[in-house]
């Protein structure tokens, strides 16, 4: 087709290039702001391709898209470009006829090196969709518009930790924050405003894996609230979205062999373990998984050997731990290291990082457990 050949590719980088254009006269009094959602399919195809994003993303239960507008789409916040990931997914899952909008705080573009370019960061992100609030004493006033969009009929993308993981955990909170945002809200005022109208959250999931750099996003089924619902309720809706959100964490190589080497470390078992013993504890605790728990395919695709040796050539680099002669020395007093939770874990402690991911699953935990320190752990045969 002519819109994916390379004079539509040419095409795409003009209209973008444009747009800039026009908002840097916009910035010089000359004419009015211009919006890269105007020419939003050409835009994106700009970004995919400036962002190299196709090869960085694997999408997985498109099959739970609602199909239509409205929508809240709640997930995790691992990256900053958390909400482009998720509007891609969008993107795909609607073959190209939907977009969305996505939530961002009005102070993230504040300071250096933001205060020194010559366009401002904030303006940019509204251009592309995105509607600013504050984190901070957030009023009615500024949520209105969101419960608007829901009404056009429209959709948006929403963290309810609000802000970004540098720790790995699924949701991490700092410390004025003890609860998730209430996405419940924003449904709840739609429905009331329009009765005709339902609008479900989906709950949406980022695993970023360090080692291949790929991120794979999951949409999960969606949920309703129902209609009228109290405020206990909605605390409840809002409880049990969390929920199923975190359980859309892909479970990837770096997770299980970060997890062997933090409950080995822990335990204070020191010894080297060969490749041989690792690869066959990792087969153990994937089998020991149900088929409800979303695992890396290429696991499966490709076998274990290869990505286990990827993930040991990682986490080597960062020195957590030194393979030699088909085996590896943990750096126990790394790994065991505890970094404050504003640092980032990727490159402070990455076998932290990789568990904190996967701390919430139950049945992971337990799995790794048993094939470290259960009864029915591995042999190590060299």
């Amino acid at each position: 087709m002519l819109q994916y050949g390379p004079m539509y590719t040419l095409y795409c980088w003009f209209v973008t290039l444009r747009i800039v254009a026009r908002y840097f006269l916009y910035r010089m009094g000359i004419g009015a702001r211009p919006n890269f959602t105007d020419r939003w399919p050409e835009v994106q195809r700009f970004y995919r391709q400036v962002t190299r994003m196709d090869p960085r993303i694997r999408l997985r239960g498109l099959e739970h898209f609602p199909g239509s507008h409205p929508a809240v789409y709640a997930g995790n916040h691992v990256k900053l470009d958390d909400p482009f990931f998720v509007c891609y997914a969008v993107q795909e899952a609607s073959d190209y006829a939907m977009r969305i909008r996505f939530v961002m705080r009005d102070d993230f573009f504040v300071g250096f090196p933001w205060n020194c370019m010559p366009f401002r960061m904030n303006e940019v992100a509204e251009m592309g969709g995105a509607y600013n609030i504050s984190k901070e004493g957030v009023t009615l006033a500024q949520l209105k518009p969101l419960i608007d969009i829901l009404l056009e009929p429209d959709s948006f993308v929403i963290f309810p930790n609000g802000s970004r993981s540098r720790s790995g955990l699924w949701f991490e909170y700092r410390d004025d924050m003890d609860a998730p945002g209430s996405v419940s809200f924003f449904l709840a005022q739609a429905q009331r405003k329009n009765p005709e109208i339902r609008v479900p959250a989906v709950p949406v999931g980022r695993t970023y894996n360090p080692v291949t750099k790929v991120s794979t996003v999951i949409l999960g089924e969606a949920v309703w609230l129902a209609p009228k619902a109290r405020r206990e309720a909605q605390r409840e809706f809002d409880d049990d979205l969390i929920l199923a959100i975190s359980n859309l964490v892909e479970v990837q190589m770096h997770h299980l062999l970060g997890g062997i080497f933090y409950l080995r470390s822990l335990h204070g078992l020191t010894d080297p373990i060969s490749f041989i013993a690792l690869e066959n504890a990792v087969s153990v605790v994937l089998s020991s998984l149900g088929p409800d728990r979303y695992v890396e395919s290429l696991l499966s695709e490709v076998g274990l050997t290869a990505p286990l040796l990827g993930s040991l050539d990682y986490f080597e680099g960062h020195q957590m731990v030194t393979c030699s002669a088909g085996s590896v020395t943990l750096s126990r007093e790394r790994i065991l290291a505890s970094p404050p939770v504003d640092v980032h874990y990727r490159k402070a402690n990455p076998v932290k990082f990789s568990v904190n991911q996967i701390l919430h699953l139950p049945d992971v935990v337990a799995a790794l457990e048993e094939v470290v320190l259960g009864a029915h752990a591995p042999a190590d045969t060299r």
